[in-house]
C-alpha cells in the first residue's frame, strides 16, 4: 500500500503517513469487503482518495487555495471570471448560495475536511458528495460571472 501511495505522493514519508491515516480510519470503522477480487480495487481506491485528502490538507496548512478544475467549470460558465475582483464579490456570491451548498463548500475548502468527514457531516455517500460539490462549484462560478457582468 505504501508503494501504491508513493505513486501519488512522491515523498516516501508522506506515503507512509497516508497509509497510516487510512489504516487508522479502518480501525475506527472497519471496511466491509466480501470478495477477494474487489479487495485490491478497494485498497487502490482507498489509497488514492486518502492521498488526495493528504494533498488538500497540506495545501490548506500552507495557506494555498485548492486546485480548481478549470476545464470542468469553464464548460458551464461562459464568461471568464477576473481573479482580481473575485475576493470582493465572493462573500455576496456565497450568501446567495443555498445553506446546504454553502455548508458543503465551507467544510470542504475552508475547513479542509476530508471527503469522509464531509460525508459524515452531511450524512451522504461519496458519489452524492462529489456530485453536490460539483454543482455547488458550478453555481458559485455562475454567480460570480453574473456579478462581474453587472455594472
Amino acid at each position: 500500500m505504501v508503494a501504491f501511495a508513493r505513486r501519488y505522493v512522491t515523498d516516501s514519508v508522506a506515503a507512509e503517513d497516508v497509509v497510516i491515516a487510512l489504516l487508522g480510519r479502518w480501525l475506527e470503522r472497519p471496511p466491509r469487503v466480501r470478495e477477494v477480487e474487489t479487495l485490491s480495487a478497494f485498497l487502490a481506491t482507498s489509497v488514492y482518495h486518502e492521498s488526495i485528502d493528504w494533498f488538500r490538507r497540506e495545501r490548506a496548512q500552507q495557506g494555498q487555495p485548492p486546485r480548481s478544475r478549470v476545464n470542468e467549470v469553464s464548460a458551464v460558465v461562459k464568461a471568464p471570471v477576473a481573479r482580481e475582483s473575485v475576493g470582493a464579490r465572493l462573500p455576496d456570491a456565497l450568501a446567495r448560495l443555498s445553506p446546504d451548498e454553502r455548508l458543503l463548500l465551507e467544510s470542504h475548502y475552508m475547513q479542509a475536511l476530508t471527503t469522509e468527514e464531509c460525508m459524515e457531516l452531511l450524512g451522504i455517500g461519496r458519489a452524492a458528495l462529489h456530485q453536490r460539490l460539483h454543482r455547488a462549484r458550478v453555481r458559485l462560478m455562475a454567480l460570480l460571472s453574473e456579478e462581474e457582468a453587472q455594472p
